[in-house]
């Protein structure tokens, strides 16, 4: 499934913006409020994991639009100082970065609140902006749904791309990230069914996510209906770890222990630690494992772009499984 004898070079495609974390305040017993200075850092579930990704050591090119404003110039800095290739970053004057105000309440929970609501830059991808060698040069390509919930050219494009990767043997990871609170749009839902067919790990949230494809009473059977020898389901659980489904076979993982500070980017450093140890051969056991370390790092620290180094990784994994 992998190509060998080749520089690693991921391909992430999707929203890249900024995140604005508040705190909410806890209430003392002397009803005085607990406030916490808010802070700005980069967001966007595709950028968050293309950081993770650079800093776990993977050459990473970033694809997909952002304004010309403020925000816009912030992804462009933090990229840069991450060390992720924007070559393939489109700029685009007449759309709007987005900005996210991630409220996380006193459990460490997020809620989160999108600004602005119209005319957004990640939800414009031109094919014709784009050089065929950014998708023929990746030795893997991930995306997320994010960029997928309304009908424009990214839902399009990115399955386009999915589908040329597909031909070309190159592997492909979709975080489904569904947004939904009762019932998914029929053709939401259908783009999103469409991108599986041509990925061959899908990541998501057992309950929250994979139940909406194929509403069962028991969520793991929803899952499996996307299984196959050729394609594998990673479930993310939280602090319940995580599972691989491929064909009849599923494998366990238990979570790390973590202090949670917030969840912010959980499931997108998640996918970059999966990733990561795919690239580096390991069996899946393992890079459930190591996604499972990422993620625990991660929501000990305020923000989504806390992910670890290699080398604390290695540091963090030695010191929860010391007996």
């Amino acid at each position: 499934m992998h190509k060998k004898n080749k520089t690693q070079n991921v391909l992430v495609i999707g929203d890249a913006g900024v995140d604005i974390i508040v705190h909410l305040p806890k209430i003392q017993k002397d009803n005085k409020t607990d406030f916490k200075e808010p802070f700005i850092i980069g967001g966007g579930t595709s950028a968050n994991t293309a950081v993770s990704l650079k800093r776990l050591g993977i050459n990473t090119s970033f694809l997909g639009t952002i304004g010309d404003d403020a925000q816009g110039k912030q992804v462009i800095d933090d990229f840069k100082n991450e060390g992720v290739n924007i070559d393939h970053l489109i700029v685009d004057r007449q759309v709007n970065t987005f900005s996210t105000f991630a409220f996380i309440d006193p459990l460490g929970e997020r809620h989160p609140f999108i600004w602005p609501k119209n005319d957004l830059g990640f939800q414009k991808l031109d094919l014709s902006q784009i050089d065929d060698n950014a998708i023929h040069n990746a030795t893997w390509i991930h995306s997320s749904g994010i960029s997928m919930i309304d009908d424009t050219s990214a839902r399009h494009s990115i399955i386009n791309i999915f589908k040329q990767a597909k031909k070309r043997s190159i592997p492909t990871s979709f975080d489904l990230n569904l947004r939904v609170t009762d019932e998914i749009d029929p053709d939401y839902k259908n783009a999103i069914i469409e991108t599986i067919k041509y990925s061959d790990y899908v990541l998501g949230s057992g309950e929250d996510e994979f139940y909406y494809l194929h509403p069962q009473k028991n969520w793991l059977d929803s899952a499996k209906q996307f299984s196959s020898k050729d394609r594998v389901l990673i479930v993310r659980m939280g602090d319940q770890g995580s599972i691989a489904i491929q064909g009849p076979k599923i494998i366990k993982s238990g979570a790390y222990p973590a202090n949670v500070v917030d969840t912010l980017g959980a499931g997108d450093t998640y996918n970059a630690g999966f990733i990561a140890s795919r690239l580096m051969r390991n069996d899946l056991s393992t890079s459930l494992s190591k996604a499972n370390a990422v993620a625990a790092f991660n929501v000990t620290k305020k923000g989504a772009r806390s992910s670890p180094t290699q080398e604390e990784l290695e540091q963090f994994i030695n010191e929860h499984t010391k007996h």
